[in-house]
């Protein structure tokens, strides 16, 4: 009979468990990577899209959809070539409608100094209306925190899946404790 020597598996047994631990450390590392930015992406849009701003666009967006809202067609001509148009409870044509949209906006502002919430119609694409509020540099359009709001969206180059053909995006000062803030929220309409 033939004795079997008994092999050392040690150093095979180390070079396996520094294999897997490279692999690990590489997964992390990606992870790590793409998982990162995003974290910074959702603390911003925690500030920008809270949930009274989505609450009032979500409402705006309703008095938009409805059949009495009149978004004519020199509107319409004006987002083509200004890239929006300001959102005015005036078009609506129902009175009982309308009393309700200027209750709205009146409930949204800032109390005590009567700052009703800035409304866009835009196209849902929003490619060039970020263009228009790119160029205005010294912000008498649009304030700076907007600005920074219109950048931080995606360009939504995708059709809608409800065949949305506008967005409104909102602009909300608000009071709280005596200090003053802005927030903003936008969403689709299907009009």
């Amino acid at each position: 009979m033939v004795k079997m020597k008994k092999l050392n598996s040690k150093g095979f047994v180390m070079t396996e468990t520094l294999v897997v631990a490279v692999f690990i450390m590489g997964i992390f590392g990606i992870m790590y990577n793409n998982y990162y930015p995003l974290i910074g992406e959702y603390e911003r849009r925690e500030v920008f899209d809270d949930v009274d701003s989505k609450y009032g666009a979500f409402w705006i967006k309703r008095f938009i959809q409805h059949s009495s809202y009149d978004l004519s067609a020199a509107q319409k001509n004006t987002i083509n070539s200004n890239g929006y148009v300001l959102f005015s409870c005036n078009n609506i044509n129902n009175d009982y409608r309308k009393t309700m949209c200027n209750k709205l906006l009146k409930e949204l502002e800032v109390k005590d100094y009567n700052l009703q919430p800035k409304v866009y119609i835009t196209k849902y694409n929003l490619e060039s209306f970020k263009n228009y509020v790119e160029a205005d540099t010294n912000y008498a359009t649009f304030s700076g925190g907007f600005s920074d709001y219109v950048n931080f969206l995606p360009m939504y180059r995708v059709p809608s899946l409800n065949d949305a053909a506008y967005r409104v995006l909102i602009e909300f000062d608000r009071n709280k404790n005596g200090l003053n803030y802005t927030t903003y929220a936008t969403i689709e309409v299907k009009k």
